[in-house]
């Protein structure tokens, strides 16, 4: 019993504040609707409207919002007629002045509740066992329950007010109207809803003591053509042939960003590969955009094979930083995760609702996530239009550039990223795979790794390093040598 007293508590402490007003709401409504009033009918809407925007978040939340959409439809197909015919049960009176005086009903106070219930247990369980956030019958269950709700409320409003032969006639036009009305606000949101801008962090703009390098001591630039013909660019730190690493930049940055991680791994025996990925430092076609969402993916094995690193006696790491950690994270729970033979992700970004990613990555990004939410459905539904509008803003004072890139697309950001069913792509990953992370990180909640990815895939080993923030993991050379020291470690070299 101290067990579960324990866990109902854990629930309540752990619920959004949000919620309680909502209840507070939805409860006050319902109670009025017991006895009889003379009212607006847009009155009467205020618990139907709210049923409906709920459902159409959960649908945004989902991590497959078009199999969401798909079972909230048919939910509400079935719901609008029984909700009407629980209307035209209400003894209704239109006045002269065009209000209702309606008679009193539990209605309203069940239907109010079950909105409040419905999103209540959802959160809970979803919050108890997030592996079912991404499970298909799950997924379609809560879209379904969220369409079953705001069905019965729509359904109600029209039987209600279905009584009166003036909007009998309004309500034939009810389905093209509520559509227009969608449609108008989803392309509303993609249209304007843009990422804000952010003070300028004095990280964002240079590595901490990059001044001192001595930068006669960078490779030149050296180009392959992918399948597209755009080009991209990269940096060769030579050393062994039988052990490569391809070395993947942060967000906004470019190879250079790297050059003291890759002149340390350099050091350890590796030939280093490091790149700049399409829509940075000269590569791809346009600054900040890709093509189509999954390009970064067909570069990385582009890349692969233009540079001749398909030979199996090649021992093969992929190594990425922050958006480009996540990138790795990405690679290594994909189709082409074979080839690579080991994966090192410093500092990863793994998922905006990840519990390692600080609010706004500490500062570091903005998001514009009503669009983000609107394009995923597109998506959804295999419809990739306007993917080239701009989501992510970062907190940088230069503009777009070879050595900068200050805006995402959506297609870029999601390319480089884990998707919303992070959980699970992590869960496969089965190659030999580290996370590095420094323990002061900025940006990211580094004491939450371990315990994340434990429960996600115990075959990841985490390794924080003490005394360290965000980016001093690619500019310290402390940080430099723990990171060669693991890649020593997955390539199997002696001394590690």
């Amino acid at each position: 019993m101290s067990s579960l007293l324990q866990i109902l508590f854990q629930i309540v402490t752990n619920t959004p504040l949000w919620v309680w007003p909502l209840m507070v709401l939805v409860v006050w409504l319902g109670v009025l609707g017991l006895r009889s009033r003379i009212l607006p009918l847009w009155r009467l809407a205020i618990l139907p409207v709210v049923g409906l925007i709920l459902s159409f978040v959960g649908i945004g939340q989902a991590v497959q919002p078009a199999l969401a959409l798909v079972a909230w439809l048919a939910a509400l197909a079935v719901a609008l007629p029984l909700g009407t015919l629980l209307g035209r049960r209400r003894t209704v009176r239109r006045l002269d002045d065009g209000r209702l005086e309606i008679a009193g009903g539990w209605f309203m106070l069940v239907f109010g509740l079950s909105i409040f219930a419905v999103r209540y247990a959802l959160g809970v369980v979803f919050g108890m066992a997030p592996a079912l956030k991404a499970d298909p019958s799950w997924i379609a269950l809560a879209g379904g329950v969220g369409g079953f709700v705001a069905g019965l409320g729509l359904g109600w409003l029209a039987g209600v007010g279905g009584r009166s032969g003036r909007w009998v006639r309004r309500v034939r036009w009810a389905p093209a109207i509520f559509l227009l009305a969608v449609a108008a606000g989803f392309g509303s949101v993609i249209a304007f809803s843009s990422p804000g801008e952010l003070p300028r962090l004095l990280a964002g703009d240079s590595l901490p003591g990059m001044s001192t390098w001595n930068m006669a001591e960078l490779p030149p630039v050296q180009r392959v053509v992918v399948r597209d013909g755009a080009p991209l660019t990269y940096r060769v730190y030579p050393a062994r042939a039988d052990r490569a690493v391809v070395l993947v930049h942060g967000s906004s940055g470019t190879n250079i960003s790297m050059h003291k991680s890759a002149q340390a791994l350099q050091a350890a025996g590796a030939t280093v590969y490091s790149i700049s990925l399409r829509g940075h430092g000269g590569s791809g076609m346009a600054n900040g955009d890709t093509s189509y969402r999954d390009q970064l993916d067909d570069d990385l094995m582009d890349f692969v094979k233009a540079v001749g690193l398909t030979d199996p006696k090649i021992h093969k790491t992929l190594i990425g930083f922050s958006s480009g950690g996540g990138f790795v994270l990405r690679a290594a729970s994909g189709a082409n995760r074979q080839a690579f033979d080991a994966y090192l992700a410093i500092s990863p970004f793994i998922a905006q609702d990840s519990p390692t990613t600080r609010p706004a990555s500490g500062g570091w990004a903005s998001v514009a996530v009503p669009r983000v939410v609107a394009l995923t459905i597109l998506d959804g539904f295999g419809l990739p239009w306007f993917q080239g509008l701009p989501v992510v803003r970062f907190a940088t004072a230069s503009g777009p550039s070879e050595t900068r890139t200050p805006v995402y697309s959506f297609r870029l950001a999601a390319g480089l990223q884990l998707s919303r069913g992070w959980r699970s792509e992590i869960a496969r990953i089965d190659r030999p795979t580290i996370v590095a992370v420094g323990a002061d990180d900025e940006l990211f909640r580094a004491e939450l790794y371990a315990p994340l990815l434990k429960e996600l895939n115990p075959r990841i080993s985490v390794e924080v390093v003490p005394g360290l923030g965000h980016l001093d993991m690619i500019a310290q050379q402390r940080a430099c040598a723990a990171v060669a020291s693991l890649w020593r470690q997955l390539s199997g070299e002696s001394g590690t």
